[in-house]
């Protein structure tokens, strides 16, 4: 089972958590830099033409501004929830999560094993989190 990206999105941007207003304004500034770095560079290059990337970027603003709070918001959602709902992890999903990476990696289970343990048991969490985000969009 999978669940959409934008229902999980709106489900996060929607939750009631407290956001630390700091942390955001950190993410902000790291996306601002990451996405001027990109602008700069696709202008050194050729790809695109930026003559103005600071311009762009506060055209951009609201955007950015969502971008941020929904990653600073994501973990805190995703503890929140974990602390309230009971999903379990089984040995069996665990086991059917490490033949799909195996699958999409071209590569075996036993190599998969080596990486994320006999057991599959660093793959926990990720199958935990997408069990609560699948849980989520079907609210």
């Amino acid at each position: 089972m999978s669940y959409s990206e934008e229902a999980w999105r709106a489900y996060v941007l929607a939750y009631d958590i407290e956001v630390p207003q700091e942390d955001v304004e950190e993410e902000l500034y790291r996306v601002r830099a990451d996405m001027k770095h990109r602008m700069i560079y696709a202008q050194m290059t050729g790809a695109e033409t930026h003559l103005f990337p600071d311009m762009e970027l506060e055209e951009q603003k609201d955007a950015l501004v969502e971008a941020a709070v929904f990653e600073v918001k994501e973990p805190l959602v995703l503890k929140d929830l974990t602390k309230k709902l009971d999903f379990t992890v089984t040995p069996e999903e665990l086991l059917a999560e490490g033949e799909a990476i195996a699958r999409r990696q071209n590569s075996t289970l036993d190599e998969v094993k080596r990486f994320f343990g006999q057991d599959l048991a660093f793959l926990e969490r990720d199958v935990r989190e997408r069990k609560i985000r699948i849980w989520a969009c079907a609210q």
